[in-house]
């Protein structure tokens, strides 16, 4: 099983998102989950291989307009954004 690693100041994202949105929380929450559990390629969210210069991250959604941003090998699952749109990251 893998294991998840916060980039930069994500786990500030991620308490913040706690705090401040119980749903939008609740349903990355349940993205977490599934990452450390499957295949980080596939699953709910419609994964996305980024492209150009964030090419090897990839991006799920956890609203309309929300995503999570990860990079994942054998070991762990990085994330590098939670939140806005990633032509913001």
């Amino acid at each position: 099983m893998r294991s998840l690693v916060f980039e930069s100041n994500t786990w500030i994202a991620y308490e913040e998102l706690r705090l401040k949105d119980k749903k939008l929380h609740k349903s990355l929450c349940r993205v977490l989950k599934e990452l450390l559990r499957d295949d980080p390629c596939s699953g709910t969210g419609k994964p996305e291989s980024l492209k150009h210069n964030l090419s090897g991250l990839w991006s799920r959604r956890i609203s309309q307009k929300d995503r999570v941003i990860y990079k994942h090998d054998n070991e762990y699952i990085y994330i590098f954004a939670i939140g806005g749109h990633y032509d913001q990251f």
